[in-house]
């Protein structure tokens, strides 16, 4: 019913049902998200209760989340089954490269090494990806920054590839940074707090946009609960009328009613997934991860191990594979990368094959990484710094199984090693949410938890686009009344505020979208018709 004779369109708090002298364009059942029919409805420009300006307060604060929402978690969707999918993938579209058939014996890593300097004479190997098992090829990486995969049984150059070139990578950069990594913008930092950078620092744009866009999603993600959950004035009559419980589906009913169970269920299910996939993903953000860093840092202090150098040694001294250290490089087979004297002054460095023959001793992962020593450095002294080799277990991985071996490149010492990167307590934490996000903290399981929040996703911004469609009123955008009054309950305003000072940039954009939708469109009266403030 409407509360004005005159009117002859009333709003209803039941999801933006619409009652007009040509009937109910709302749900079928004309229920409210109430429950209570009496406190739903309310006269267009009118206050129709504390209740009522609350509620579509707040929906209107659901819808405009949607719509920053929206296109950044179909992006995540999308790039994140690319990225939980990624070795699949790349065996689906390059396997060629990447797949070899076992046969025969496996050639060592030194002839390997040796064929890819054959067929790429004016490029030096600078590290080496071995395979994860015996189907995958061995991967070289070359100081022009392709890779090159060879065949280990039969030790032939099977092509090369831009790792930054291919689609693949364009989606985990969608993912990260919308592509883009060269436009910057210098923003205040509130990590100036509590560490001695300058306040004001450099930020990538793409990276402040998904960043903006991911706290939009969480307000979006607390603001659809709270208008689903069922209010204290809810009767059970209502609700049995309605069919309606908090985890149930009405598949029987007919239009909004039943498209709206569709959305909010699967919704109500993702919460807290999505909710620790958001704050994980934002450990990489480039505003609010760098201040979370340094705040983690300041209260368990991380402890980074730079790349140290290796001494050179004595001659007759013995390598950790209990082989004597060679003084003439002559006769053994050195990347071109390293850049040594043959002449005998510095000692011959440690053939791949006893890096690997190492690797195996310090129990690292199968696709492990490694680092080819850079001797390229001097000291203020002008005297050569001889690096070392590093070892380092390859994502996939968990981050128990996070490790970097350094080892000395003439002996094979360990000269040092970073579990987990060496992360204090909180960043540790932080790092081990992270791995669940990736899909490889508990291994399979979580690889299924990740998909299907993926492809609910999908389903959700799918199963909204439908409901705004349906509820659409003719020359609108379909937004919920906006009572004259905006009422917002105390504890939801300080909840934002708080949202605000931990996510200041996501403060300043709900600042933004606050004063035009009170200033801006108010003042025109198409916008205030489109956006449902007539």
């Amino acid at each position: 019913m409407c509360l004005r004779d005159d009117q002859k369109t009333c709003a209803t708090a039941a999801g933006g049902g619409i009652v007009t002298d040509q009937g109910s364009v709302g749900d079928e059942d004309q229920s409210t998200s109430f429950d209570d029919q009496s406190t739903a409805l309310a006269p267009v420009g009118g206050d129709g209760g504390v209740s009522s300006r609350r509620w579509r307060s707040l929906w209107r604060v659901h819808f405009y989340s949607g719509v920053f929402a929206a296109p950044f978690l179909i992006l995540m969707a999308i790039t994140g089954l690319m990225i939980l999918y990624l070795q699949p993938l790349q065996d689906l579209t390059q396997g060629d490269l990447r797949t070899v058939t076992p046969s025969g014996t496996v050639q060592s890593v030194d002839a390997l090494e040796q064929s890819v300097e054959q067929a790429y004479p004016d490029q030096a190997v600078t590290s080496m990806v071995t395979p994860i098992d015996a189907d995958h090829s061995y991967g070289f990486g070359l100081d022009n920054g392709r890779t090159v995969f060879v065949n280990q049984y039969t030790g032939k150059v099977l092509g090369d590839i831009d790792p930054t070139g291919d689609w693949l990578y364009v989606g985990r950069r969608l993912h990260g940074q919308l592509n883009n990594t060269s436009i910057k913008v210098s923003l205040p930092t509130v990590s100036a707090l509590w560490d001695d950078g300058a306040v004001m620092r450099d930020y990538v744009v793409g990276d402040l946009v998904l960043e903006v866009f991911g706290v939009w999603t969480l307000v979006l993600m607390a603001s659809g609960i709270y208008l689903w959950w069922p209010r204290r004035g809810a009767s059970a009559t209502s609700r049995a009328r309605t069919g309606r419980t908090l985890l149930g589906i009405r598949l029987g009913k007919q239009g909004r009613a039943r498209w709206r169970d569709l959305h909010a269920v699967p919704g109500l299910v993702m919460f807290s997934i999505l909710t620790v996939t958001l704050v994980s993903g934002m450990a990489w953000s480039t505003y609010w991860g760098a201040n979370f860093t340094a705040l983690a840092n300041k209260i368990s202090p991380n402890t980074w191990t730079d790349a140290p150098a290796s001494p050179l040694g004595s001659r007759g001294d013995l390598e950790r594979l209990g082989n004597s250290i060679e003084w003439n490089t002559g006769s053994i087979p050195t990347p071109r990368s390293f850049g040594l004297p043959t002449d005998g002054t510095v000692a011959a460095p440690l053939k791949l094959s006893d890096v690997v023959a190492i690797a195996e001793q310090e129990g690292m992962k199968p696709g492990y990484s490694v680092s080819l020593p850079d001797n390229s450095t001097t000291d203020d002294a002008g005297n050569p710094i001889y690096g070392s080799f590093l070892m380092s277990n390859s994502w996939p991985r968990k981050t128990g199984e996070a490790r970097d071996v350094y080892l000395n490149q003439f002996t094979g010492a360990k000269l040092t090693e970073a579990d987990a990167y060496g992360y204090g307590t909180i960043s540790y934490a932080m790092d081990t949410v992270v791995s669940w996000h990736m899909g490889t903290q508990w291994g399979i399981v979580t690889r299924i938890f990740m998909t299907m929040l993926c492809v609910l996703t999908i389903w959700m911004v799918t199963s909204a686009v439908v409901m705004y469609w349906k509820r659409r009123r003719s020359g609108t955008l379909g937004l919920p009344r906006r009572p004259l009054d905006v009422k917002l309950a105390k504890r939801l305003a300080i909840i934002a505020v708080g949202l605000g000072i931990v996510y200041p940039e996501w403060g300043v954009t709900a600042l933004a979208v606050l004063a035009i939708d009170r200033f801006a469109i108010r003042k025109v009266p198409r916008l205030r018709v489109a956006f449902g403030q007539r």
